[in-house]
């Protein structure tokens, strides 16, 4: 209401001064267009008997039959902590259902599509796009933090490793249909389809490793078949398979062998610190005494934390999974495509998305993945002089999430 009486006020003295000089001079002194001016001074006498408190009226807050409302959002909010989806034909069946158990003649009551749309309004209810289930971190968040930040620091204190001997590594699904999903189209057009292959559920799994100073190892991809392709891989990734495509304790040895152990230093035993997550493949018998048998200090993330703490998803996995996207567009548009017997476009081949995975690669920022792990508070400079990129946005991500005030 005091807003609103300013606003009078306002209006009134851009008035008087257009009356004693010109709009012109009034529009410049108080920032505002000529034309506006020229419309108060045509509203002048309205405004000046306008009532300074009465509000918009903006519909009833409440229904006519409250106790309907009431029941029928309780009715909402049962079946979607369930995770249920609610349509607005469900909740006008709901109301009908309720309002003969409250004995409200049909006359008076149809629960019609715009009684329907007024109710969401008033209860604050609304139509969504079903969204991904994002982590949630667990309820003593600060506690694993710092914990896991005084273990990775004494560990550095007590070893001095240099930067090319602190890794992160992660697996994450790759898929051989990437279709993005929204495009360009004509506006009103109540279809609008996105072409693809058809192998969006196709995947293969693929392990990403980088070190702190920015260095990126060979990705090492899985397949979901019993034998290796016959077919020449390209030089650079290392391509495995097994019969579900998972990154099971025999492969992780495996890579721990032919990547981690092949990096700079490895051959030579450098002591090292290897990062990880809490995924069972990593935390088995033998790939501790691997990690060991490498001289290395096998550093596992807390459950619930990779958000914050694992470096591939605070600032590589984005970026590296739009790169493969690209690509995939770039080959859809391209036009040049084999077709199975019904018509449909053949899926890439293994080695043309083992192409796309290098790309997508080597095209992530090595400075990205620098100012990532200090974002995690993992390379950071031992005598604090680092610490506020803890709360730094990074430029080349929008991926991060802020690590809480310590």
């Amino acid at each position: 209401m005091e807003k609103r009486s300013d606003n009078l006020e306002k209006s009134g003295s851009k008035i008087g001064l257009a009356e004693s000089s010109n709009n012109s001079k009034a529009a410049v002194k108080f920032g505002v267009t000529e034309c506006n001016v020229r419309r108060w001074r045509a509203q002048k006498d309205h405004l000046k008997n306008a009532h300074s408190q009465r509000k918009a009226f903006c519909g009833p807050q409440s229904g006519r039959f409250q106790e309907l409302d009431r029941r029928v959002c309780a009715y909402v909010d049962e079946k979607r902590k369930d995770g249920m989806p609610i349509s607005r034909a469900v909740i006008q069946l709901k109301a009908v259902e309720i309002a003969k158990e409250l004995n409200i003649p049909t006359a008076d009551f149809k629960a019609s599509l715009g009684w329907c749309k007024r109710m969401m309004r008033r209860n604050g209810l609304t139509l969504r796009r079903r969204t991904s289930l994002a982590q949630r971190l667990p309820s003593d968040f600060g506690e694993k933090l710092l914990s896991f930040q005084r273990y990775v620091i004494n560990l550095r204190k007590k070893h001095s490793y240099p930067l090319d001997q602190i890794g992160n590594a992660d697996q994450t699904p790759v898929f051989f249909d990437m279709p993005t999903p929204v495009t360009v189209h004509k506006k009103g057009e109540k279809s609008v389809i996105i072409k693809s292959t058809g192998n969006e559920k196709s995947r293969v799994t693929v392990m990403l490793a980088c070190l702190a100073d920015g260095t990126k190892l060979p990705p090492y991809v899985v397949l979901k078949r019993k034998t290796e392709p016959k077919e020449a891989m390209p030089a650079g990734i290392i391509v495995r398979a097994q019969e579900k495509g998972w990154m099971e304790t025999e492969l992780v040895v495996d890579w721990l062998k032919v990547v981690w152990g092949r990096r700079c230093g490895g051959l030579r035993k450098k002591r090292n610190m290897l990062i990880l997550d809490a995924f069972r493949g990593h935390l088995s018998d033998p790939v501790k005494k691997q990690v060991k048998a490498m001289n290395g200090d096998l550093v596992i993330i807390p459950g619930g934390m990779t958000s914050q703490l694992q470096v591939l998803d605070v600032v590589v996995n984005k970026s590296f999974k739009d790169n493969l996207r690209k690509k995939y567009t770039e080959w859809l548009l391209s036009g040049d495509h084999a077709l199975t017997p019904t018509g449909k476009i053949q899926k890439p081949s293994v080695r043309l998305l083992c192409e796309w995975i290098l790309h997508a690669w080597d095209a992530v920022s090595p400075k990205s993945i620098i100012h990532g792990f200090k974002k995690c508070c993992i390379s950071n400079a031992l005598d604090g002089s680092e610490d506020d990129v803890l709360w730094e946005e990074p430029a080349e991500s929008h991926s991060f999430t802020n690590v809480i005030a310590l």
